[in-house]
């Protein structure tokens, strides 16, 4: 892969894209609203706010509670954190939670979702510095107030085992929190930036300076079974980088990856997501029990076919 581009502008965030449309046609909703719209829905769905970790970065957890000890806890994307390729947002929650929604759609008894450090949290205490949602995404304040979020949500839900879901760059911070951590049973990248250095590459833009990089920690999460799921019509996180994460691994492997044809970053996978938890789960299953992934070998390298999706 080729060089990152010295640029002079900032890091495109994952919703970049999607904010500019936004921004040229009509003005943002307020992030209040966004904030409600977003506890209406989890409400609607069962999921109520969860007591505040003690963290410097607020970060909003929602769950409910049900029998066992085994908590799957959704991390969200990155949210809105550039208004367009030059400005950063003054405010990073979501215009649309697609973690949220995943985490709705599934039927695991005790459940958490976690929003990124700052997302849902206007007016923004001072700690939040839009270099948190920018540059310093994945770095050592956000890392550790998702830290002290899990641990919280643990405690309120009576849970003893996490199980990690993680959407775009929130696939990312699943990766490095499950690197620390020796709670976590499993793990779960959906559109995941598994790699920062050929995200920068492949965008053509300045390295996220103050991010610890989730390929690095791909050597030490190679314990647990995994799954990374990548759309393959994805543009903003193309399927290439877990591809690439399951390489650095190496083989034998307890992971496997999942590519969705015709699924984009932002648009699919809400659909799609009730029959493929059932696929993700029965891999996840397999490699806990063989110690390897358990999928043929194939010339697609696992790629799920459209017949495949039945």
């Amino acid at each position: 892969m080729s060089r990152p581009a010295r640029l002079s502008l900032p890091l495109v965030g994952m919703f970049a894209l999607l904010a500019a449309a936004f921004a040229g046609c009509a003005r943002l909703p307020d992030p209040a609203v966004r904030r409600q719209a977003a506890l209406a829905l989890a409400a609607r769905g069962g999921l109520a706010p969860l007591p505040p970790a003690h963290a410097r970065l607020p970060v909003l957890a929602l769950g409910r509670d049900g029998p066992g000890e085994d908590l799957t806890v959704y991390i969200e994307g990155d949210g809105l954190a550039f208004l367009n390729r030059t400005t950063p947002s003054p405010d990073p929650t979501p215009l649309s939670p697609l973690a949220l929604k995943l985490a709705l759609a599934d039927p695991a008894p005790k459940l958490a979702y976690l929003g990124r450090p700052c997302q849902y949290a206007a007016p923004l205490p001072a700690a939040c510095r839009p270099d948190l949602w920018t540059a310093a995404r994945f770095g050592v304040e956000d890392l550790a107030a998702l830290d002290l979020a899990l641990d919280a949500a643990k405690e309120a839900l009576g849970a003893r085992r996490l199980h990690l879901v993680g959407y775009s760059g929130g696939g990312g911070m699943a990766v490095l929190l499950a690197a620390r951590r020796d709670d976590v049973v499993d793990l779960v990248t959906v559109a995941g930036n598994l790699d920062t250095r050929a995200f920068v590459a492949w965008h053509k833009v300045t390295p996220m300076t103050g991010s610890a990089n989730p390929m690095d920690a791909a050597a030490a999460v190679s314990r647990l079974p995994q799954v990374h799921v990548s759309g393959g019509a994805d543009r903003i996180c193309p399927p290439f980088l877990a591809e690439a994460f399951l390489a650095k691994e190496g083989t034998p492997s307890r992971a496997s990856r999942l590519v969705l044809p015709g699924v984009t970053h932002y648009h699919g996978y809400e659909t799609a997501w009730p029959t493929v938890l059932g696929r993700i789960r029965q891999r996840l299953r397999l490699a806990a029990a063989t110690g390897h992934a358990g999928v043929a070998p194939s010339g697609e390298d696992g790629v799920a076919s459209a017949s495949k999706m039945e």
